[in-house]
C-alpha cells in the first residue's frame, strides 16, 4: 500500500503515524477499533484522519478507501 499521493506539482506524503491510522481505516475499522488496535485515543485518531483528509483534499471517509485501495 502506498502512503504517497502526487498532488499538481509534488507528492504529499504522510507521518508514520497517519499511515499507520490510514492502513487500518482502509482495512474499514472503526475510529474506536483503529484505537484500541493501536492503542490511541479516538481524538487522536479522529484527529490523524482529519489532518490526511486535508493533506489530500478529500472529504469522506470513502474517499480516503478508494485513494489507498484503488
Amino acid at each position: 500500500m502506498r502512503f504517497s499521493h502526487h498532488e499538481s506539482g509534488g507528492v504529499v506524503k504522510l507521518t508514520p503515524a497517519e499511515a499507520e491510522v490510514v492502513a487500518q481505516a482502509v482495512r474499514g475499522l472503526t475510529n474506536k477499533e483503529i484505537a484500541r488496535a493501536l492503542r490511541k485515543s479516538e481524538l487522536t485518531v479522529r484527529n490523524q484522519l482529519t489532518a490526511v483528509y486535508r493533506k489530500l483534499g478529500l472529504k469522506r471517509r470513502l474517499q480516503l478507501i478508494a485513494q489507498f485501495r484503488g
